[in-house]
């Protein structure tokens, strides 16, 4: 009896070695990544490809190794392979810096192009989030931190100048010959029509919403002009002879 509780003992001790090992781990993941190919994640029935064998799924991971070592490409945290020492059915919580698989376009499924190895923790967070998605929020990101910064830079400026002294021209000049070189096209357009509505808006003693109200207007009119300019030059295009 002893000898056969020793071996028991002995028998968990190794495949509690085999689970934690750096081989062992990935081998625990090609399984769950070739169930989940199979039958769907959390048993849905959806399946998608899975183009691995478990040579090709180790060197996949070599192969990611040699170029980013153990860093979540992602996030650039260094990844564990923590298996933990649970015991029967008992479940331990993942570690959040484990190694874990990732289809980089969910639902394309486990194919070498598709397949990367990030953090739990990265991968939790990603979820179903597409490459076309990540654009988007990087974009939209992007513009707003052009616009903030852009009008922080208007903001300084314009607190330069001081209006009641008599060179306040002159170095109006200046600033302004600074900003302009330094700001968008775009962002300098608006920043000038914005300055001539509220110059005649000090003149008229009126609201400058008055005369920004006129002025969408008007964009919305030459807009609806210019869509029918170009309705009307497709009507009237000739026939191409091949």
């Amino acid at each position: 009896m002893v000898r056969s509780r020793r071996s028991k003992e002995e028998n968990w001790t190794a495949r509690n070695r085999w689970n934690n090992s750096e081989y062992g781990f990935l081998m625990n993941l090609y399984s769950s990544a070739h169930k989940e190919a199979r039958v769907g994640r959390h048993g849905t029935g959806i399946t998608f490809p899975f183009e691995f064998t478990k040579e090709s799924w180790w060197n996949h991971w070599l192969a990611q190794k040699e170029k980013y070592g153990l860093m979540c490409p992602y996030s650039k945290i260094q990844m564990t392979h923590i298996r933990g020492t649970q015991r029967g059915k008992t479940k331990t919580t993942p570690c959040v810096t484990n190694i874990s698989k990732d289809q980089i376009w969910p639902g394309r499924g486990y194919i070498p192009m598709n397949t990367i190895f990030c953090t739990v923790a990265f991968n939790h967070d990603k979820r179903n989030i597409t490459p076309d998605g990540c654009q988007a929020v990087i974009d939209v990101y992007e513009q707003r931190m052009s616009d903030w910064l852009n009008d922080i830079v208007l903001q300084r400026e314009l607190k330069k100048i001081e209006t009641s002294d008599p060179a306040f021209k002159k170095q109006w000049r200046i600033l302004f010959k600074k900003f302009r070189k330094n700001t968008p096209k775009h962002i300098m357009q608006r920043f000038l029509d914005l300055a001539y509505y509220q110059a005649i808006a000090n003149r008229d003693n009126k609201p400058i919403e008055e005369f920004l109200r006129k002025e969408t207007d008007i964009y919305d009119h030459e807009k609806e002009n210019e869509k029918e300019i170009q309705l009307g030059r497709i009507k009237n295009r000739k026939p191409v002879n091949h």
